[in-house]
């Protein structure tokens, strides 16, 4: 890599600045990248990323007043820390002086932060960069200790955990009027988790949330990027959040990464395995479900088949039962008799000893092998792999608990196949090593959200020399979720990419997606809302405007607009009573510039201007080029309709005449859609006057708007801040 790269900065309109990507702390990093085996063009990529990141943060030699705040998004699972660890080494080598590591939200997940930031740096001594944290380092961390560094020449790393208590005083240190001017970056590991302000809607701020401001605003010049793979909320917040991101960059995985795509994707059917209704839960007091024997089975013999090959590294399984300890308990218990009984028989087997137990354990492994090479999986004969299996099933460790009574994946490594046993404590940050065979039974009641439905998604990673023996196993309800969680990752992957090929600014994102799941939502009301349009065939505008002033303003409008068509317009009659004009085949969005976004409508009407942007949003989104009619009803006639007591038009449609033989039959204005024309949509204009109401005497447009169901349906699956 060069020596300094000119980053031009994406998204916004500052001078670009020169990255130094050849100084000491990079270089130590990427030394302990490809001793990791991460080959040399992944750490060129890993610091090209960094490089980009950095560019959009506050230049340190700039000495006014600055802060940024950004968004790096990965995918779950992908390696995001060696990324943000190359980004802490950067801006030390470019001015940096201070980094914040907010680095989860729960005790094992700091240690974890902690353990793997000081495992990175390990090259480089403490008289050149200490690491402190707010578990084992609180008296280091005042303002005297933190100034003596940084006279010294030292670089500081502060690791906390996202708890005001700890937040709050990594802020004390920044009350010193020297360290508050120091050039610092904060990185917010899971982003999208606890800093947010989950009382948005209550007008008032978190705890977390408002400690992360406070420790915000003491800094003169900063930049806070949060880290994550499920940026939902990060960019569904209001845009004038303070932790709402003015910059995003996407980190690509590399290539052997498998995650949405390889498990959800086209190959769905044959690496996810669907747990019967119909069978015991692995719950229950009682009995063990058939669907764990096999998940069991083919665990121990994917593993045989690992090692066959050569492969001798980690071989893990994990059980997600239920958040609650009370459930991993009993199906610890329940996995270690199973577990302990396979044993005794794999003993038995390997010392020669056949009894009648061995028949129904051999057809286990032996229904696991035949579905392998029903799936495509390259086997050996079942005799030749055979011993394998019995070997795996011996070297087995009893399972392990891990939850936040317990955590005992440490234990793991004295051990080449591991079982694992968890709730909340495995969904998020924490990563099992060699994990091949999932079997997942939670989900949310009720409706789930996308961000931490996927963040459980243990399964994603480096794993494809393994990928053919990886399975999960868990309900038809949680399989729809993920594909319909990767239909929609593809597609707030492609928003954001587009937007940046561009030049459009992250705030100025639209912020809708797709979502064809009604059982999920994009992330927890609490912090941001999102909003799905659901659409009959016709939406009609409910209210009148009582300001003849602007009533009149508003037919000036469409009469202006209606002259342009006016050699297109075409009678529709029935029995010369019902008289309509309509022009044919105009383009929606060209109506809404044109028309619809210059009228005036009442402030409590749903249709109006706001509901015709935010339809537009959706078709674009959907991708549909969209046709639209008008239809001026009953043209220079008029109707009167009776308004309730709230002001509300009590029908808007004349209805049909339900006498077809009548020589004055109508079918109704909601049925002037031409029978070639379903297809298309309509908007209708109405005269109407308020019969009850003698202090509005006069005719006001009423609109109404025909959508057809080919469109509703694409317009259904999408989601967002509209």
């Amino acid at each position: 890599m060069s020596q300094s790269i000119s980053m031009s900065i994406l998204n916004k309109k500052d001078a670009a600045w020169c990255i130094d990507c050849a100084g000491y702390f990079k270089e130590n990093i990427a030394v302990q990248l490809l001793n990791d085996d991460i080959p040399q063009e992944a750490v060129d990529n890993i610091f090209n990323n960094a490089a980009n990141i950095l560019s959009q943060c506050p230049n340190p030699q700039d000495t006014a007043p600055n802060a940024e705040t950004g968004v790096v998004i990965g995918k779950v699972q992908s390696g995001k820390t060696s990324n943000f660890i190359a980004l802490t080494a950067l801006s030390f080598d470019n001015g940096y002086g201070v980094n914040i590591v907010l680095g989860g939200s729960k005790k094992n997940l700091l240690a974890q932060n902690v353990q793997r930031i000081e495992g990175y740096y390990n090259s480089v001594g403490t008289d050149v960069l200490p690491i402190l944290n707010t578990q084992q380092n609180t008296s280091l961390l005042n303002a005297q200790t933190i100034r003596n560094f940084l006279s010294e020449g030292r670089k500081v790393i502060i690791v906390g955990l996202k708890h005001p208590q700890h937040i709050n005083k990594i802020a004390e240190i920044f009350d010193d009027a020297v360290l508050r001017d120091i050039p610092t970056l904060i990185i917010d590991d899971e982003g999208d988790q606890a800093t947010l302000n989950t009382k948005a809607y209550e007008k008032l701020m978190s705890s977390t949330y408002g400690a992360v401001i406070k420790l915000k605003e003491k800094l003169k010049r900063h930049c806070f990027v949060s880290i994550t793979a499920t940026p939902q909320a990060n960019i569904l917040i209001e845009t004038w959040d303070k932790l709402s991101p003015d910059f995003g960059h996407l980190v690509y995985p590399g290539e052997e990464y498998c995650g949405l795509h390889e498990f959800h994707g086209e190959n769905q059917d044959t690496l996810v395995r669907i747990i019967s209704e119909d069978e015991p839960n692995l719950l229950d007091e009682e009995g063990v479900p058939d669907s764990f024997y096999d998940s069991l089975a083919a665990f121990f013999v994917g593993g045989a088949l690992r090692k066959y090959r050569g492969d001798g590294k980690n071989h893990s399984m994990l059980i997600h039962p239920s958040q609650k300890k009370f459930d991993h308990k009993r199906v610890i218990d329940k996995v270690t008799c199973v577990v302990c009984d396979w044993q005794e028989k794999a003993k038995e087997i390997a010392d020669g000893i056949i009894d009648i137990s061995f028949e129904p354990f051999n057809n286990l492994l032996k229904k696991s092998y035949d579905h392998f090479v029903t799936d495509g999986v390259a086997m050996p004969e079942y005799n030749e792999l055979y011993p394998y299996v019995i070997d795996c099933v011996k070297k087995c460790a009893p399972p392990h608990l891990c939850n936040s009574d317990e955590d005992a994946s440490n234990n793991a490594k004295y051990y080449p196949y591991n079982i694992f046993v968890g709730g909340n404590m495995v969904e998020r940050g924490i990563t099992i090593k060699g994990l091949a065979v999932t079997y997942i039974m939670r989900r949310a009641k009720g409706k789930a959200n996308v961000d931490n439905t996927e963040q459980r998604a243990r399964w994603f990673g480096y794993k494809k020399s393994y990928l053919d023996v990886c399975r999960v196993y868990t309900t038809q309800t949680i399989k729809e979720d993920f594909s319909a969680i990767y239909e929609h990752e593809d597609d707030l992957w492609d928003s954001i990419e587009r937007a940046q090929a561009k030049g459009i600014s992250f705030k100025e994102i639209p912020r809708i997606f797709i979502l064809a799941s009604k059982r999920l939502n994009l992330t927890r009301k609490n912090v941001a809302e999102a909003e799905r349009l659901n659409f009959s065939e016709w939406s009609k505008q409910d209210y009148l405007l009582a300001d003849s002033v602007a009533v009149q303003r508003t037919i000036d409008k469409i009469s202006t607009f209606r002259t342009a068509y006016e050699d297109a317009l075409e009678l529709r009659s029935y029995n010369g009573v019902n008289q309509h004009k309509m022009v044919r085949g105009l383009n929606y969005f060209e109506l809404c510039d044109g028309l619809l976004s210059n009228l005036e409508f009442p402030v409590n009407s749903h249709v109006d201007t706001a509901m015709f942007r935010k339809i537009g949003e959706v078709l674009k989104k959907a991708n549909i080029t969209p046709e639209i009619d008008i239809m001026w009803i009953r043209d220079g006639e008029g109707e009167q309709r009776t308004l309730r007591a709230d002001g509300q038009i009590n029908q808007l449609f004349q209805g049909h005449n339900p006498n077809k033989a009548s020589t004055t039959y109508y079918p109704g204005d909601g049925a002037m859609i031409l029978p070639d024309r379903g297809h298309v949509m309509q908007l209708q204009i109405h005269m109407v006057k308020a019969r009850n109401k003698p202090e509005m005497a006069f005719y006001a447009p009423a609109l109404a708007l025909y959508i057809p169901i080919e469109y509703a349906e694409q317009m259904d699956r999408i989601i967002g801040r509209l």
